[in-house]
């Protein structure tokens, strides 16, 4: 049995372990609200440094700036600041492109509002016996009665001072470059490559594209200003290939692409009539002719519907069902200014001696 000095001893102990585990417990407690004390202290001065602290200047203000500094002269007086709803047409510029893999469906000239008539009254076609059938059906069917033609059979792009032979008559020959000046063309509607791709060789092709190039550089200092439209080459019916296996689907397409990028090189635009009247990847069998390669009148219609749909841009032509592109809003002069608004007071001009 233990004594009361032993039972006083052991109680002493367990009173002492206890009080041990009160002050450990209390020291923890005060290092928890210590680290939490610090924490919001901390987070409080970040905030506040944060929103003591100028707005940094954000990156389309800091283009902005740099733009106005750089000289741009400002709007005069009343004049409308040009906005979104003003957009229109915008000549393109091509000299900062170069292309890598030409694809003549992403240059070609798209689809626009179709035009009178009219607006090919001062173009000339130049080409070969596929472009001739322009003379021969525009009497009889009324197609582009006003407009003019360069074209004989068996042709290529005219270089080199080459002359060809009117109606194969070999009594009646003339400089096409000159006949071509001679109507003086605002637009030049081009179509070469069936009788130059005839000839199998592959070095034909770079000849073609190499005498194209040479033609409508030829065109550009003949007739300055002169828009010209480059035209893709149609693929036979499959009866006009067997006759003429270098007139193969795949042979002209590829030609096409790199004249496609020839137009977009020389600035001049490229007319992929093919899409229209090759809808099949070879000529329509109801517009082609009997032999499989040339047009029959209703090839012609095609033809003209394609051409009146995809022209340039002109401000001068006149659109069937109005223009498809939207016109800018007027520009608003001091003189139109809504009433209500404050007139300007006229500054005096002085003459440099002191007002009396």
């Amino acid at each position: 049995m233990s004594t009361y000095r032993e039972f006083r001893a052991e109680a002493k102990k367990k009173k002492r372990r206890r009080a041990f585990q009160r002050c450990c417990l209390i020291l923890l407690i005060a290092v928890l609200l210590g680290g939490l004390t610090w924490f919001v202290v901390q987070l409080a001065g970040r905030v506040g440094t944060a929103e003591s602290a100028p707005p940094a200047p954000s990156v389309s203000s800091q283009a902005g700036q740099s733009t106005a500094d750089a000289g741009d002269p400002a709007l005069p007086s009343g004049t409308a600041a040009p906005g979104w709803q003003g957009i229109g047409p915008i000549q393109q510029t091509i000299n900062n492109f170069q292309i890598i893999s030409p694809d003549r469906r992403m240059i070609s000239l798209p689809e626009n509002g179709r035009v009178d008539l009219s607006y090919f009254d001062d173009a000339t076609f130049v080409g070969d016996s596929i472009t001739t059938g322009w003379n021969v059906y525009r009497a009889a069917d009324g197609l582009l009665p006003n407009a003019r033609v360069v074209a004989e059979i068996s042709t290529s792009p005219p270089v080199g001072g080459v002359q060809w032979v009117h109606n194969k008559n070999a009594a009646d020959v003339y400089d096409p470059m000159q006949a071509i000046a001679d109507t003086v063309p605002k637009k030049v509607y081009v179509m070469f490559g069936t009788n130059m791709l005839v000839n199998q060789s592959e070095a034909t092709e770079d000849k073609l594209i190499s005498d194209y190039s040479a033609f409508i550089d030829d065109l550009g200092t003949r007739i300055p200003g002169c828009e010209v439209y480059i035209q893709s080459i149609l693929i036979p019916t499959a009866a006009g290939t067997a006759s003429k296996p270098g007139l193969n689907p795949e042979r002209i397409n590829r030609v096409n692409d790199r004249l496609a990028a020839l137009a977009f090189e020389k600035g001049c635009h490229y007319l992929n009539v093919q899409e229209y009247l090759c809808r099949d990847g070879v000529l329509n069998w109801d517009i082609a002719a009997k032999d499989g390669i040339h047009l029959n009148t209703d090839g012609y219609r095609a033809w003209l519907d394609y051409l009146a749909t995809h022209t340039a841009y002109s401000a001068a032509a006149s659109y069937l069902g109005g223009t498809p592109y939207p016109a800018a809003p007027a520009q608003q002069t001091p003189a139109e200014a809504p009433a209500g608004t404050p007139a300007e007071t006229p500054v005096p001009e002085t003459s440099g001696a002191p007002a009396a």
